[in-house]
Formats: C-alpha cells, structure tokens, sequence
C-alpha cells in the first residue's frame, strides 16, 4: 500500500537528518566530507536509494488495489466489453469505469439516480444486489452491485435484450408462448381421450372431465386473446378522446364487483369527488384497469380486501390498486414481474401477459407503473397518468 512507501521514505529522511545534526562528540558513526563534491557525491547516492525502494515498495503492490494501476491489456478488454463495470466509493463516487459503464450508467463524475439507489441497497444488505433499469426506450440493463471491501463497490451492467433485436425476441417469444399452451393442451387430450375411450365411467368423473376439458380450453382462449391484444398494441393507434378516470375505474370495478362477492372478497374504491379529467383510450385503460384488478383478486384468499385508491399529485394522476393478498416474491421486483410472459406462481391460470399489456398501455399514454410487495402481506400496483396542462397547471 501507498502507506509502505511513505514509511521507508520517512525512515531514510530521519536517519539522514539525524547523522547530520549530531554533535562530533556522540559515540554514532559521524560522517565529515572532504569536499563539497563529496557530499554532493553521498547525496545523490542516498536520493537514488530512495528512489528504488520506492520504486521497489510500488512494485510489491497488488494490481488490483489500484485499478487506475492496471496493466493495458486490462483497460483494452474493459473498453471492448458490452457489459458496463464501475468502481465506485459508498458515496457513489466514481473511481474507475469503462466506457459501457460510462455511456448506460454514469451521471457526470456519480453514479445515476437508480444506480445509487442500487448501491445502498448493496451497502444495507452487505452483499450482492440486484435489479433491471430501464435507461431508455427498447434498452434495458440488469445491474448488479457488490462491496470489494474498504469502503468500495463494483457494478456490472448487462444489458437485456433489446426490444430491436426481434429475432432473438420472437424466437424466445414463441418458445415461452409453445410452453405454456402445452399443459391446457395435454389436459384437455387427455381428459377427452378417457372420456372417449371409457363411455360408461360414472357420471361423477364424467363431469370433472368434462370440466377440466372445459377450463382449460378457457385458459387456451385467454391466452390466445392476450396475445392478439398484445399483438394490436404494436399496429393500432390510440383512439384519444377526453375521459374521466373516476367513471372508468368506477366501471371497471363495477364489472368484478359481483365476482368478489362470490369470492368473498371486498372490492373498494376511495377517489376525489370531482372528476379526473384525462385524455386517453378510454377501452385500453378499461382493459389495464381490469388486468390489476383481476390479479388482486385472483392472489388474495377469502375475506380479502381490494382497494383502488385515486388522488391528484402535481402534474400526474396516482392510481394505487392495493390488496392483503399472497404477494409477489422479491426475485421478481421491481420489473421482471412485467415482462411478457412471466408469472410470479407458474401454477396459476393466467397467460403471463396482463401485466405486460397493463404497462404497455400506460405507457403509450404517457404513464407508467410500479409494484411493492410483500409475500403473506400484500401487493400495491401504482399507476401514473399525466394531467392535461391546463388542469395540472403546467
């Protein structure tokens, strides 16, 4: 460490003034020059000694103490990599990065908004933490940070597939879309097959085939819709028109309120008395509004409460749709639990692609969404809208 290189110097520093400031009478060894060459002579000898202990002392040194010391063929290989690495102080100070890093991270000599929030949570949790970032439109990085120890932390920077890459999209698109019709598909051969092949089972069985053949034919047509409606997203063009988000959240809970009684289940809304004046797609909201409720509803047991909560903050509109349901588990937080085709319980009945669909929309107007969860407590979904200019008073 730079410490070993001081202390030598300080050494040799002292030992020289000492030898000069002795008296002649001291028993130590005295040194008496002949000429002024001489001590110039003795001088330069004992600098250049310095020097190569110091030289010496620097060398000794890990590489990796100092990345700034780093052989070349190092920076040559972090300049070319695509995954961004940042090494940083606990402050979020930058000390080294390369140029990914630079360009999808880095805020000036900081680290970005998100990335900071990334690194307390490393220095909380004093190990690995983890998220997905959304940097721009179709780019997408999963970060990950962790301490090195001394009060320093590195980040890696991957980037996600990229909404313009379609080939690999599609092609994981339509495997993960092959997968899940599989098991509605083999139920209902397999159930049909019984039902054909034993046509005097006893009427019991006969029904919970018929039933099953039935069900899952329901989850196939699900998934089928989502994906044409996911599909529509891409071509067709929002139908804006002034509307008020009271009266649509108002009608959509009107059209699930029956189903929670069934259930057991409460279903409430707590919004201003004035109306939320917006323009949007009144159906596409409608249908985002459906997709949160439907999974507040379908993750919470009986006597669950399910609240849509609606309020004015500045220039947006918050949507909350709160529930004391099963709770989404924290691998899939902040972002994965929104990507296509992802369940938090793969068991579930439905297709993976409600929430997808419900950021979509909300971001084609302008909005965004968000979800905080906990399992056996509850999830919150967090919707925002933008208010017209004239009634957020931009």
């Amino acid at each position: 460490m730079l410490y070993r290189i001081v202390l030598i110097t300080i050494i040799l520093l002292w030992l020289l003034f000492t030898l000069s400031i002795l008296p002649e009478s001291s028993n130590l060894v005295s040194i008496r020059f002949t000429s002024p060459a001489a001590a110039l002579w003795f001088i330069s000898g004992g600098m250049l000694a310095i020097l190569l202990l110091m030289g010496w002392a620097r060398r000794s040194l890990p590489k990796s103490a100092d990345v700034k010391g780093a052989p070349r063929q190092f920076n040559r290989v972090a300049a070319e990599l695509n995954e961004g690495i940042v090494i940083c102080n606990g402050k979020g100070r930058i000390r080294w990065r390369n140029a990914a890093a630079e360009d999808l991270l880095i805020g000036g000599r900081y680290l970005s908004e998100g990335s900071r929030a990334l690194l307390e949570r490393a220095k909380a949790s004093k190990g690995i933490a983890m998220q997905n970032m959304p940097i721009r439109e179709g780019v997408r990085l999963a970060v990950q940070a962790f301490p090195l120890g001394r009060g320093t932390f590195a980040l890696l920077a991957r980037p996600l597939q990229s909404e313009t890459d379609k080939n690999t999209f599609y092609e994981s698109f339509i495997r993960r879309i092959v997968h899940d019709m599989r098991n509605p598909l083999a139920a209902i051969v397999g159930h049909a097959a019984n039902m054909h092949q034993s046509p005097k089972v006893e009427p019991e069985a006969w029904r919970k085939s018929a039933a099953t053949i039935e069900n899952e034919a329901q989850r196939l047509a699900r998934l089928v819709d989502s994906m044409l409606f996911d599909a529509r997203l891409a071509y067709v063009p929002l139908e804006m028109a002034p509307l008020d988000l009271v009266d649509v959240i108002e009608e959509a809970v009107y059209t699930r309120d029956e189903l929670a009684q069934q259930e057991g289940k409460l279903l409430e809304v707590d919004a201003p008395s004035t109306p939320m004046k917006a323009r949007g797609d009144r159906d596409l909201l409608a249908r985002a509004f459906l997709n949160l409720i439907d999974n507040s509803l379908k993750y919470s047991e009986s006597g669950a409460r399910v609240r849509v909560k609606l309020e004015a903050n500045g220039t947006d509109y918050i949507l909350s749709f709160s529930d004391n349901g099963l709770g989404i588990p924290p691998e899939y937080l902040p972002d994965r639990i929104f990507e296509p085709l992802v369940r938090a319980r793969p068991q579930g009945s439905g297709s993976g692609l409600g929430l997808s669909i419900a950021r979509k929309i909300f971001e084609m107007h302008g909005g965004g969404i968000t979800a905080q969860s906990t399992v056996g407590v509850g999830t919150t979904m967090t919707v925002r809208l933008p208010r017209p200019a004239e009634d957020g008073k931009r």
